[in-house]
């Protein structure tokens, strides 16, 4: 899918990742709402808003919940602030909002409530790929993901949209950078076990010259709190070892993990 994000505000360049593969749940800061859902590999369908702040959405009387349709989630998008309290899970059919039980309404409630399933994140009526949450005043992301490969597909997306984005920004008018391909999925799974130590992608420390460009991957051996994590960022970073270098090759058009 490709990613087209006007109106972004600023362009984060730390990503962290911290990966609880068990069941399929990630962790994410420095990817902002809008590059989430532009970045996956297919448009959603409907949202069903367990907790949000947007006023002109639509109502469901069974479940009392409100949704957003397909057809206004650019919009949803566009006026989301990701500092918002947010807490949404997809859905495929209106009509299945209808059929909902008590059950299934009490676990989408606690979902919104504790930030954690009570059993599984993905209500079979509803066939949902995605849980989604902002935790923390937008300072982080938590995410239950049906398939895993949705969650690699859309890192790929977003870390070359965000060079891309960034090498824009460095070019005067006169210079274009051309549109830097997504990175292929199978090199993105190589560094997929590592994520539940965490993982530290820095663009900031990013080096490039007229053949390549190198942007560090640092590995988090320890697990001190999300919030502790993000709030020193650099010092963390400063404690890690470097693993590799994700290598984007000008010449080649192509993406390598080079460990270091």
């Amino acid at each position: 899918m490709a990613i087209s994000l006007a109106g972004i505000d600023s362009i984060k360049e730390i990503i962290y990742i911290y990966g609880d593969n068990h069941n399929h749940c990630f962790i994410t800061s420095g990817i902002n709402y809008k590059e989430f859902v532009q970045g996956l590999p297919f448009p959603l369908q409907n949202i069903l808003l367990l907790k949000h702040d947007i006023q002109w959405s639509e109502f469901n009387l069974n479940s009392s919940f409100f949704y957003v349709e397909r057809e206004y989630i650019n919009q949803f998008i566009l006026e989301h602030s990701e500092h918002d309290d947010l807490c949404w899970i997809d859905f495929e059919e209106l009509a299945d909002l209808d059929e909902l039980e008590p059950k299934e309404i009490a676990e989408l409630l606690y979902l919104a409530h504790k930030k954690e399933p009570l059993q599984k994140p993905f209500i079979p009526r509803l066939n949902n790929s995605f849980a989604y949450m902002n935790i923390s005043d937008g300072m982080y992301q938590k995410v239950y993901y049906k398939r895993t490969n949705d969650f690699i597909f859309m890192l790929c997306n977003v870390i070359s949209y965000k060079i891309t984005q960034l090498q824009r920004r460095s070019l005067n008018i006169f210079n274009r950078s051309k549109q830097i391909n997504p990175i292929d999925i199978k090199l993105m799974l190589t560094l997929y076990p590592l994520m539940e130590d965490g993982l530290i992608i820095d663009l900031s420390e990013r080096v490039e010259n007229r053949k390549v460009i190198e942007i560090p991957i640092f590995r988090v051996d320890f697990y001190s709190g999300v919030d502790e994590i993000l709030e020193n960022v650099e010092e963390y970073r400063d404690l890690t070892n470097q693993i590799a270098n994700l290598t984007y090759s000008k010449k080649d058009d192509e993406w390598s993990v080079v460990q270091v």
